[in-house]
């Protein structure tokens, strides 16, 4: 059986940590702590608009954006919301642009 030597005691100018250095635990200060974090806030109309809009299903191989290693990232340009998206399935990952309306053109048919 191993035993641990004893601890030495400190040098001049040498602090030992009580706490350990992984530890990120901040005491929240006073006007913060006061808030309320549930219930209605101000941002709750784009965050409900990002939920209903974000792609569900990828355009490639059509597998479900909810994976542990999909993601779809809502960002703007302009007044177009874009989602950046990758499929864990086929890792496709590209922009995906939602639209209100689209008028396409069909060829005429050759009967």
């Amino acid at each position: 059986m191993t035993t641990l030597p004893d601890p030495q005691p400190p040098q001049p100018g040498q602090v030992y940590r009580k706490e350990p250095a992984w530890s990120n635990h901040q005491e929240i200060p006073a006007p913060v702590a006061d808030r309320r974090l549930t219930g209605a806030h101000w941002w709750d109309p784009d965050r409900l608009a990002h939920a209903a809009d974000q792609p569900r299903f990828c355009p490639t191989c059509g597998g479900a954006l909810d994976g542990p290693g999909s993601i779809a990232i809502e960002y703007w340009q302009g007044e177009n919301r874009t989602f950046h998206t990758r499929c864990d399935r086929c890792d496709w990952t590209g922009d995906i642009t939602p639209i209100e309306r689209m008028i396409g053109i069909e060829p005429p048919h050759d009967d």
